[in-house]
């Protein structure tokens, strides 16, 4: 896959149909264990898929809510504050068949590189288990805090003035 064939589009109300599917493929294996009939698994993923769509708008009314494309092909979304003060990487995710293919680190240099020409930090969270904790620290993220569920990270501005020993 080339990256120069992968584009955003902002989200639609006509995308929510999509925008779940991704969610479930990012979320369901947390209900696979659970001994309930599909439907109410799908029951509960939608409700939190509601609920977490909520909270973003909410908490971030100025961000940006795209879906990622591949050539004219949906295959995931991304969501991140491009503010005053700060960028934040809201959320990021792939359908199961595009990951590990280098789209989404690719887009969160892209969005590292923006913050950095803008002379400020990208905040982001991850939850304290997630395997994709080592691809964060290789994009340049440090732990900047811990609530015992998610690390609060984030990679610096450029030139952060910090005096480091060597």
């Amino acid at each position: 896959m080339t990256q120069a064939a992968v584009t955003l589009r902002p989200v639609s109300a006509s995308d929510e149909g999509f925008l779940f599917r991704v969610f479930k493929g990012v979320h369901e294996q947390t209900f696979a264990p659970l001994d309930l009939p599909a439907e109410q698994k799908d029951e509960l993923l939608r409700m939190q898929f509601v609920a977490q769509q909520g909270q973003y708008r909410q908490q971030y009314p100025n961000a940006d809510f795209d879906l990622i494309l591949y050539e004219s092909t949906e295959i995931g979304s991304l969501y991140a504050l491009r503010g005053p003060d700060r960028f934040v990487l809201i959320d990021i995710a792939l359908l199961p068949e595009y990951r590990n293919g280098g789209i989404g680190a690719n887009l969160v240099q892209s969005l590292i590189a923006e913050a950095h020409a803008s002379r400020k930090s990208l905040d982001a969270h991850v939850q304290r288990d997630n395997p994709a904790w080592r691809l964060w620290q290789r994009l340049g993220f440090e732990q900047a805090g811990d609530d015992g569920v998610y690390l609060r990270i984030r990679v610096p501005p450029p030139g952060d003035g910090l005096v480091r020993d060597h």
